[in-house]
């Protein structure tokens, strides 16, 4: 299986044995994901992968602002079955 991913300009393309994966059926590109992360071992990586899992299908909520450093305090739930 070959991956290919390629960014800049216009030329946004991701694709799977030469397929865009904006063609493929839901179903295959997530077989794909689960073997890509199945072989995975840097749990960077992989923690990575679920905070932008959470972050797209979790419930968002906005806990303040820090007045200390400027940041903005944040929190995303998702709860799976």
């Amino acid at each position: 299986m070959k991956l290919k991913y390629t960014t800049g300009c216009i030329c946004d393309s991701l694709t799977i044995d030469g397929v865009e994966t904006i063609n493929m059926k839901v179903e295959d590109l997530q077989r794909v994901i689960c073997k890509i992360i199945n072989k995975e071992e840097d749990i960077a990586i992989l923690q990575q992968v679920l905070i932008n899992l959470i972050e797209a299908n979790g419930e968002y909520k906005y806990l303040g602002h820090c007045e200390c450093c400027g940041d903005y305090i944040s929190n995303y739930t998702l709860e799976v079955e």
